[in-house]
């Protein structure tokens, strides 16, 4: 385990070091800890020795095929006879396994070079990876015969390329594909890992082509069927991507504008990219100026909680609660959660209840200091119950102020409700005889990341929620399932745009263990704080908050956790 948390901290070190440029005017913002890349790295690439063994001339093409991906493939070519040279496709798909040697084994009547490979992850030609879990391995074998010249070369193999994990993390990049939410109001990230040395071509490439079909009914985009680079080669000049499409990418006048935005967006990512230049058919794209996608809300710094049996809000300073004419919570009471706008909270009345309230929308005006002086409420509040259920899970907001929930013993099914009480019941057969054990919204109102358990195995999943015009919800997409060997956990949080955090169980006087899942990336391990019942995040790794069974928050920070207060049973940040 403890070497994909070092894999992914080199990886993100390397991936996110894509400032474009530093203003010089303007208003302040919160940075990202995105930092300008140094020289790419070039790998060595050595060709085939005369008379090489054949392990040495498989060994030696693995190495060269990793260092094609900073310069081009000719060097690994050389190690192969000519008809397996013409027909090897390097970009088919990349295995990066475990740093360190491979064993190979020669079998001499065969003609075979093999190897059993520890694989870390897999990358498919359009950048998708997909993590594999702790012992996961795979057979390759190589061809190889003697050439004319009484040279051993490599005459059958696979397409694709299998790379040292070290290598991956100089060599690729991971980049985030900017789409739409389906309001075309809001930026929806899809990670893709593509090599470094060609990034803002393959990017604008992978962009033009569309969102992976587990992301595609819920987002737009301003490329219409049929829309493709007219240059491969997108040309980076004096920090400006040209980038040329094909006459099909002309839609309409919003869909060009869109397209811009898009491209601009995702390629001011990459390190040397401050803008891009987009042409169609070799016309400016233009476009109708309508387009000017978001980043996803942040939630403010005042946090719903629940205070001495109260309903109560920490403003990052200090908690308050609500006074005792305003009663205090309904027995069993559990999960609160917070509307973006700060107007509403929900939680669990009991099992099957969820109930909201109005309560907190004037923030701290109208609350009291959470102390111990306050005169114990002699009634309940008043809430106002939206849905009944046998036993729910704890619910969350989206940025449209629908709440989801779902039955923790699921049938199939996952529930949102508005604010009026209008109920959207969405199919999700396969939650289908699982137990569900959290979930969560992310900002941008696209993603709903589902943590359940179907037996003893855990898993955790992200799927797509597409909406009506009005942001009503329709349906939820196929499931992508994300984070490999998480263990038995209890609670899931977004922790920005594209990172979500896992809290394991307690194990005793230990920390809880946590893991943190980037979605189309790797999962790290790390740890909670002992005893956690949940967690919630406001904005990145630095508001990661934990809640414990005794009523301590605490926020990490860095590697460690900061106690923040105590005397609190339950905290959610906005979501």
């Amino acid at each position: 385990m403890r070497r994909r948390a070092a894999i992914l901290v080199a990886a993100l070190a390397v991936g996110l070091s894509a400032c474009a440029s530093i203003p010089t005017s303007g208003p302040v913002n919160e940075g990202d800890g995105q930092v300008a890349s140094a020289d790419p790295f070039v790998p060595f690439a050595e060709g085939p020795g005369v008379d090489d063994s054949p392990t040495e001339i498989v060994n030696g093409f693995i190495k060269a095929s990793s260092a094609g991906f900073a310069s081009n493939f000719t060097v690994a070519r050389q190690y192969l006879a000519p008809n397996a040279a013409t027909e090897w496709d390097p970009g088919a798909r990349v295995l990066v396994f475990d740093s360190g040697a491979l064993t190979p084994t020669y079998d001499e009547p065969e003609g075979t070079v093999s190897y059993v490979v520890p694989v870390l992850a897999t990358i498919d030609e359009s950048g998708r990876l997909v993590e594999a879990a702790d012992g996961t391995s795979e057979p390759l074998a190589f061809t190889v015969a003697l050439s004319g010249a009484g040279q051993w070369r490599i005459t059958g193999l696979d397409d694709g390329t299998i790379i040292a994990a070290a290598n991956f993390n100089r060599l690729f990049l991971p980049v985030k594909l900017l789409f739409a939410s389906s309001d075309r109001t809001t930026q929806v990230p899809e990670v893709r890992w593509l090599a470094a040395n060609k990034a803002p071509s393959y990017a604008a490439r992978e962009l033009v082509e569309g969102p992976s079909p587990w992301l595609a009914n819920a987002v737009a985009t301003g490329f219409p069927p049929g829309s493709q680079l007219d240059v491969e080669a997108v040309v980076v000049t004096d920090g400006t991507a040209v980038v040329l499409l094909n006459a099909s990418a002309g839609g309409s006048p919003a869909d060009r504008s869109l397209a811009s935005e898009q491209l601009s967006l995702t390629l001011a990512q990459l390190p040397g990219v401050t803008s891009a230049e987009v042409t169609v058919a070799g016309i400016a794209i233009g476009g109708d100026g309508s387009a000017s996608l978001e980043r996803a809300p942040v939630p403010s710094a005042e946090a719903a909680a629940f205070v001495d049996g109260r309903l109560g809000l920490w403003d990052g300073a200090d908690l308050w609660m609500v006074p005792t004419s305003v009663g205090g919570l309904p027995a069993g009471a559990r999960n609160v959660s917070q509307s973006f706008d700060d107007a509403r909270v929900a939680f669990l009345a009991g099992k099957g209840s969820l109930v909201v309230s109005n309560a907190l929308a004037n923030g701290v005006d109208g609350l009291v200091p959470a102390d111990s002086s306050q005169p114990t409420p002699g009634q309940v509040m008043r809430t106002r119950t939206i849905l009944k259920g046998a036993d729910l899970v704890g619910p969350r907001f989206d940025r449209h102020g629908w709440l989801w929930t779902g039955e923790r013993a699921n049938d199939g099914t996952l529930a949102a409700v508005d604010p009026q009480g209008t109920i959207a019941t969405l199919d999700a057969p396969w939650l289908s005889r699982s137990s569900v054990q959290a979930i969560s919204m992310a900002r941008d109102g696209t993603r709903l990341v589902v943590l359940s358990r179907t037996g003893s195995r855990q898993s955790i999943h992200v799927v797509s929620v597409a909406r009506g015009a009005d942001g009503t919800p329709t349906a939820v997409g196929e499931p992508l399932e994300i984070g490999a060997d998480i263990g038995p956990s209890i609670d899931v949080a977004w922790v920005d745009e594209v990172t979500v955090a896992v809290l394991g169980e307690p194990g005793g006087e230990v920390p809880n263990p946590m893991w943190l899942v980037t979605v189309g990336g790797l999962t790290t391990p790390t740890t909670s704080v002992t005893g956690a019942v949940g967690i919630t995040s406001r904005n990145g790794e630095r508001t990661l908050t934990s809640i414990t069974r005794e009523g301590t928050v605490y926020e990490r920070a860095g590697s460690v956790w900061s106690q923040l207060v105590t005397g609190v049973q339950d905290l959610e940040y906005s979501g």
